[in-house]
Protein backbone atom coordinates (compact mmCIF):
# COMPACT_ATOMS: atom_id res chain seq x y z
CA UNK A 1 0.00 0.00 0.00
CA UNK A 2 1.27 3.48 -0.86
CA UNK A 3 0.38 6.71 0.95
CA UNK A 4 0.97 9.93 -1.05
CA UNK A 5 1.83 13.20 0.68
CA UNK A 6 2.69 16.30 -1.49
CA UNK A 7 4.31 17.40 -4.79
CA UNK A 8 6.07 20.39 -6.43
CA UNK A 9 6.82 20.81 -10.18
CA UNK A 10 10.48 21.34 -11.25
CA UNK A 11 12.45 21.56 -14.52
CA UNK A 12 15.32 19.23 -15.45
CA UNK A 13 17.43 20.04 -18.51
CA UNK A 14 19.58 17.30 -20.02
CA UNK A 15 22.07 17.30 -22.88
CA UNK A 16 20.97 18.15 -26.41
CA UNK A 17 18.28 20.51 -25.09
CA UNK A 18 16.11 17.77 -23.64
CA UNK A 19 13.72 19.24 -21.07
CA UNK A 20 11.83 17.23 -18.51
CA UNK A 21 9.46 18.33 -15.77
CA UNK A 22 9.31 16.40 -12.55
CA UNK A 23 7.67 16.32 -9.18
CA UNK A 24 9.05 14.80 -6.02
CA UNK A 25 6.57 13.22 -3.71
CA UNK A 26 7.35 11.22 -0.58
CA UNK A 27 5.49 7.92 -0.49
CA UNK A 28 5.16 5.51 2.37
CA UNK A 29 5.44 1.81 1.61
CA UNK A 30 3.51 -0.39 4.02
CA UNK A 31 3.35 -4.12 4.52
CA UNK A 32 0.11 -6.11 4.42
CA UNK A 33 -0.52 -5.32 8.09
CA UNK A 34 -0.37 -1.58 7.40
CA UNK A 35 2.96 -0.97 9.14
CA UNK A 36 5.31 1.48 7.41
CA UNK A 37 8.39 -0.30 6.11
CA UNK A 38 9.96 2.50 4.02
CA UNK A 39 9.53 6.07 2.86
CA UNK A 40 10.78 6.76 -0.66
CA UNK A 41 10.87 9.86 -2.82
CA UNK A 42 8.82 9.23 -5.96
CA UNK A 43 9.99 11.19 -9.01
CA UNK A 44 7.22 11.55 -11.60
CA UNK A 45 8.92 12.81 -14.75
CA UNK A 46 7.45 13.87 -18.10
CA UNK A 47 8.75 15.40 -21.32
CA UNK A 48 7.20 17.73 -23.86
CA UNK A 49 6.16 14.76 -26.04
CA UNK A 50 3.95 13.43 -23.25
CA UNK A 51 6.18 10.51 -22.24
CA UNK A 52 6.17 9.85 -18.52
CA UNK A 53 8.58 8.01 -16.26
CA UNK A 54 8.72 7.14 -12.56
CA UNK A 55 11.84 6.78 -10.45
CA UNK A 56 12.13 6.08 -6.74
CA UNK A 57 14.94 7.27 -4.47
CA UNK A 58 15.88 5.88 -1.08
CA UNK A 59 17.11 8.03 1.79
CA UNK A 60 20.58 6.62 1.03
CA UNK A 61 20.40 8.23 -2.42
CA UNK A 62 19.90 5.13 -4.58
CA UNK A 63 17.52 5.38 -7.53
CA UNK A 64 15.23 2.54 -8.60
CA UNK A 65 12.47 2.12 -11.12
CA UNK A 66 9.65 -0.36 -11.26
CA UNK A 67 9.66 -2.12 -14.64
CA UNK A 68 5.86 -2.37 -14.71
CA UNK A 69 5.53 1.43 -14.31
CA UNK A 70 8.05 2.12 -17.09
CA UNK A 71 7.00 -0.66 -19.45
CA UNK A 72 8.17 -0.02 -23.00
CA UNK A 73 10.26 2.99 -21.95
CA UNK A 74 13.77 3.56 -23.24
CA UNK A 75 16.24 2.34 -20.60
CA UNK A 76 18.83 4.87 -21.82
CA UNK A 77 16.41 7.70 -21.03
CA UNK A 78 15.83 6.29 -17.53
CA UNK A 79 19.60 6.14 -16.95
CA UNK A 80 20.01 9.68 -18.28
CA UNK A 81 17.30 10.91 -15.93
CA UNK A 82 19.01 9.25 -12.95
CA UNK A 83 22.34 10.79 -13.95
CA UNK A 84 20.74 14.19 -14.51
CA UNK A 85 19.02 14.21 -11.13
CA UNK A 86 22.02 13.06 -9.06
CA UNK A 87 24.08 16.30 -9.31
CA UNK A 88 21.00 18.41 -8.52
CA UNK A 89 20.18 16.35 -5.45
CA UNK A 90 23.78 16.07 -4.24
CA UNK A 91 24.32 19.85 -4.59
CA UNK A 92 21.14 20.51 -2.66
CA UNK A 93 19.98 22.88 -5.43
CA UNK A 94 16.61 21.25 -5.99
Amino acid sequence: MVKEIAAENKLLGLQKGQRFYYTIQPIEITNFLGAAVAVLDEYSISDSAGNSYKLYRTKEGNFYYMPEENKGKNKFVLMSLKNGLNPIINDGSF
